[in-house]
């Protein structure tokens, strides 16, 4: 575990990159809750003698929506939407429940002074040229993202004084036994035996009335492709001569597109072809504007007519969703030339026929009685399979043999999170049995080797707790008014 976390330690950090200030408002997203003796009108809630003003609700707003667009949503995340998952909800209760924590940082008296402010804003890398402090650099980025130097410095006080807090309530050291306890959790090593369970298509029997019966039920699903049907006109690529200096200077032009496995530029003679084909390219395109502009006026004709299935991976055919029927789609570069074309119809998508759907069918019950028959196989044979012995692994191991990196690491992911001392595990069109003969905890050399490790996953997992616990017990002790 240990392992996995250090190589994707990059992804267990959430960084919300709008501007080099976001990096900070982000990172402590919704610790700005502000007090500034705001009206009702203009704050969201008061939490004891801390108040949440729209402005601070609005900035950590956005800074959950753009990391939820951009992590979780594919950038498909829209303000109907986030409604609906009650972004809006989620981010009130994140400033509450930091203003809850910054109402007892004033109770046990916790300040910082301008120096404490100073000393976050000249160690912020983000704000420094060559390991030192640059003034012009802290100013362009607060003025890249909207906000005055007192007010980012304020937010800066606010997240001090919850540091503060945390270094009272929550640093205490990590003690032996809890490293022995999550050490063990995390090391434990389990000696495997494994056997691959197998379906012959000769077991994947399907007769007619399964497949009438399937048909039947759901007819519906099985739709034709969606087809464009396109006049065209191709322009091939330029027969011309080209000299040796012309073709030096493309590549000069474009050589950082060449490169190697290693990201180094390739040398001219390892690319001349490519690069005298480039410029081959480049130099019919505007011939092949020239012939999209008098296509599109009706002063050409088209040359032959085409079909492309939606599946087409002959062209990209995204670029087709939008346009209308008649209209002349700017030139497409292909291999050996510039393709021009002009939509005529659509055959839109319809039911299949029983016949045009049957090997469709017969593929889908195959597949499905492959899963029935691996499970009645597996668990018929589970209780006396003898597999190959594969000694002790750890939950990082991903080098199973006859599995892939991926299934290896699936695998190896299902047996420790199982309660089960025998079990399967399907993967692909085979399901794998396994076996856990013995376990041993780790040894001190283990554990030695990953002390810090273990110590600051402590740590992280002690705090979350103590925060939560905190902040439930403290609910009842500062009034909450939401406006």
């Amino acid at each position: 575990m240990i392992t996995w976390m250090q190589r994707h330690k990059k992804y267990l950090i959430v960084t919300v990159w709008i501007s080099v200030i976001a990096f900070v408002a982000a990172g402590f997203i919704g610790w700005g809750a502000y007090d500034f003796n705001l009206t009702r009108s203009s704050s969201k809630a008061k939490v004891g003698a801390h108040t949440i003003s729209k402005q601070a609700f609005q900035r950590t707003y956005d800074n959950y929506f753009n990391y939820y667009n951009n992590e979780r949503f594919n950038g498909e995340l829209t303000e109907e939407l986030a409604k609906n998952v009650g972004l809006d909800e989620l981010v009130l209760n994140v400033l509450i429940d930091e203003a809850i924590l910054l109402n007892l940082a004033d109770e046990l008296g916790i300040t910082v002074s301008d120096s404490d402010i100073i000393e976050l804003i000249t160690t912020n890398e983000n704000f420094q040229v060559n390991g030192s402090f640059n003034k012009d650099i802290y100013y362009l980025a607060l003025q890249n993202s909207g906000l005055k130097p007192a007010s980012y410095e304020e937010m800066l006080k606010k997240q001090a004084v919850l540091n503060k807090l945390y270094s009272i309530v929550m640093n205490f050291p990590v003690t032996e036994l809890e490293k022995e306890i999550l050490g063990a959790a995390m090391f434990m090593e389990d000696r495997l035996s494994i056997a691959a369970v197998t379906v012959s298509d000769n077991e994947l029997k399907i007769d007619e009335n399964e497949i009438k019966t399937y048909w039947e039920m759901s007819k519906n699903s099985f739709l034709t492709e969606k087809v464009y049907n396109f006049e065209t006109i191709f322009v091939p690529l330029s027969k011309e001569k080209l000299s040796e200096d012309d073709i030096k200077v493309h590549y000069e032009e474009v050589k950082y597109f060449y490169k190697d496995s290693e990201d180094r530029v390739l040398e001219y003679a390892e690319v001349k072809k490519d690069v005298e084909k480039a410029l081959r390219i480049k130099n019919t395109e505007q011939e092949a504007l020239k012939t999209y502009l008098s296509f599109k006026k009706g002063e050409r004709i088209s040359e032959k007519n085409i079909t492309v299935k939606e599946s087409s991976g002959d062209y990209d055919t995204s670029l087709f969703s939008d346009i209308s029927i008649n209209e002349v789609l700017r030139p497409i570069q292909k291999d050996d030339g510039w393709e021009i074309l002009k939509l005529t119809s659509i055959d839109m998508p319809s039911p299949k026929s029983y016949e045009e759907a049957k090997a469709q069918i017969i593929s889908i019950l195959k597949a499905n009685k492959k899963v029935e028959l691996l499970a009645q196989k597996s668990l018929s044979r589970l209780n006396s399979f003898k597999g190959t012995d594969l000694g002790f692994v750890t939950r990082d191991e991903d080098n199973i043999t006859g599995l892939t990196t991926d299934q290896s690491r699936q695998f190896i992911n299902t047996v420790f999170n199982s309660k089960d001392k025998k079990g399967y595990v399907m993967l692909g069109d085979k399901a794998y049995l396994y076996n856990i003969l013995e376990q041993r905890l780790p040894n001190s050399n283990t554990l030695a080797q990953n002390d810090k490790d273990l110590e600051n996953a402590i740590k992280q997992i002690r705090e979350l707790e103590i925060r939560q616990k905190l902040i439930n017990t403290l609910k009842s002790r500062y009034k909450i008014q939401l406006y």
